[in-house]
């Protein structure tokens, strides 16, 4: 089951932004790498979290993104914010053509991106300054515990249809020096109902009609109830490889 934005998955990304650490949590790399001066380029941006978090930082940011329903999301969130200095960019990496920025960043960009020689060696090859890589730890879904929901349903967790790439092996290959390092940190979804729940986590999983009772009460049971509607956490585990050029 691939992922593609819908008007409610932005939605549900944008809240989520908002109350999680992701992607804060890597802002201390990234302030190695950019001062005021600095372009960055992310790839397979969505939404755009980390173009948002570095636009009043940097000279400028390229956002990259095939969908044209999420590039449209940030490009008005970053008109009521006031931000200018971010180019949308409707394309995929593949297709985008070559363009130097100093910090290039990829979070949960695919196989194609990270996980591939050639774009690797496209990756380093235009970042003049470093490069930000932010990948699952494995190929087995656990985003809001899930997999405990799995068994609740005696069937195996799903597992990525393209699996986290040997970052590592090829990075070595190409005789890049890197760094590398786990994250946990919280990126949960604010709710208003259990039926957004129960929506949310159909969104990215595929139950049955008879499932659905133990889908709504993995929901009631997970979440954590707010002043204004509930919390469901989450608790998201990445790998992250980076270098300086």
């Amino acid at each position: 089951m691939g992922f593609t934005w819908s008007a409610e998955k932005v939605k549900w990304f944008e809240k989520a932004l908002e109350t999680g650490e992701y992607p804060r949590v890597f802002m201390p790399i990234l302030e190695t790498m950019i001062d005021r001066k600095s372009s960055v380029l992310e790839i397979a941006a969505g939404v755009g979290p980390f173009s948002r978090m570095l636009a009043s930082r940097v000279k400028s940011v390229t956002a990259l993104e095939p969908s044209d329903l999420a590039l449209a999301a940030l490009r008005e969130a970053s008109i009521e914010k006031g931000i200018s200095n971010i180019r949308y960019v409707e394309s995929t990496w593949e297709e985008w053509p070559d363009e130097v920025h100093d910090v290039i960043i990829a979070a949960y960009a695919g196989g194609s991106v990270t996980g591939s020689e050639e774009s690797l060696i496209r990756l380093n090859a235009l970042a003049r300054r470093g490069v930000l890589l932010v990948a699952p730890v494995s190929r087995e879904r656990k985003n809001f515990g899930v997999d405990s929901l799995y068994v609740r349903l005696n069937r195996e967790p799903p597992l990525r249809r393209e699996c986290p790439p040997d970052t590592e092996a090829i990075l070595k290959s190409l005789g890049i020096s890197f760094e590398s390092a786990i994250y946990t940190y919280e990126f949960g979804q604010p709710l208003q109902s259990i039926d957004e729940g129960v929506r949310l986590i159909s969104s990215y999983h595929q139950f049955g009609p008879d499932e659905m009772e133990i889908v709504r009460d993995f929901v009631k049971e997970s979440v954590v109830e707010t002043g204004d509607g509930y919390y469901l956490p989450n608790l998201r585990t990445s790998r992250v490889f980076y270098w300086y050029t």
